[in-house]
C-alpha cells in the first residue's frame, strides 16, 4: 500500500524554505535601504563639501583681489597708537598754508582696551591767523587731509571793519578724524 502522507515532510520543508527566503528577502531589503540612505547621505555631504570648497575658493580669490584696497583702507584712519601723527599733520598745515596755526584743544575717544579694528574719533579745535588766501588755503588743506576728517564750527573774522583793507584774518574751526585700533594680523590664512 502506498502511503498517502509522504508529501507532508516535503511540504513542511518547502514552507520552512519559503519562510527562510522571505526573511532573507526582508533582511536584504532593509539592508539595501539602509545602504542607499547612507549612500545618499554621503553624496549630499560630498556635494555640500564641493559647494563649500568652491565658496572658499571664491572668497580666497576675493581676499587676494582686494588685498591692496584693504591695506590702503587703513591709511584713511589715524592709528590709535599714533595720534601724534595727526597732531603733527595739523601743525604742518600752518607752514603749508603760510598761516599761524594753534591747536587749542584736542581729545580722543578712549580706545585703550578696544578690540582690534574698533573705530573712534579724535577732535581738535584749531585757531589760525593769516591773510585771506592763507586761511582759506588752510581750510582747504584741512579738508583734503589724507584721513577721514570732518570740519565743523568754522568761524572767520578780521580785526577791521573794512573788509577790503583787512590784512589779518582769524579762522577757528573744529576738526574730527576717524581713529582705528590697529588690526592685528591673523595667523590663519584663507
Amino acid at each position: 500500500m502506498k502511503n498517502k502522507f509522504t508529501h507532508i515532510p516535503l511540504l513542511i520543508f518547502a514552507i520552512v524554505i519559503l519562510l527562510v527566503v522571505i526573511s532573507l528577502y526582508g533582511y536584504m531589503y532593509q539592508a539595501t535601504g539602509a545602504s542607499v540612505d547612507r549612500a545618499r547621505t554621503a553624496i549630499d555631504f560630498v556635494a555640500s563639501e564641493q559647494g563649500n570648497s568652491s565658496k572658499a575658493k571664491v572668497l580666497s580669490n576675493l581676499a587676494s583681489s582686494t588685498l591692496m584696497d584693504r591695506n590702503r583702507l587703513s591709511t584713511f584712519f589715524v592709528s590709535s597708537d599714533d595720534i601724534v601723527s595727526f597732531i603733527t599733520a595739523i601743525e604742518a598745515l600752518g607752514p603749508a598754508s603760510q598761516s599761524t596755526v594753534v591747536i587749542t584743544s584736542i581729545d580722543a575717544d578712549p580706545l585703550t582696551n578696544a578690540i582690534s579694528g574698533a573705530i573712534g574719533h579724535a577732535h581738535a579745535h584749531i585757531d589760525a591767523n593769516g591773510s585771506w588766501s592763507s586761511v582759506m588755503r588752510l581750510l582747504d588743506l584741512a579738508e583734503q587731509m589724507s584721513y577721514i576728517v570732518s570740519i565743523s564750527h568754522v568761524r572767520l573774522s578780521n580785526g577791521s571793519s573794512d573788509l577790503k583793507s583787512a590784512n589779518t584774518w582769524k579762522l577757528a574751526f573744529d576738526i574730527q578724524v576717524s581713529v582705528m585700533v590697529p588690526v592685528v594680523a591673523s595667523s590663519t590664512s584663507i
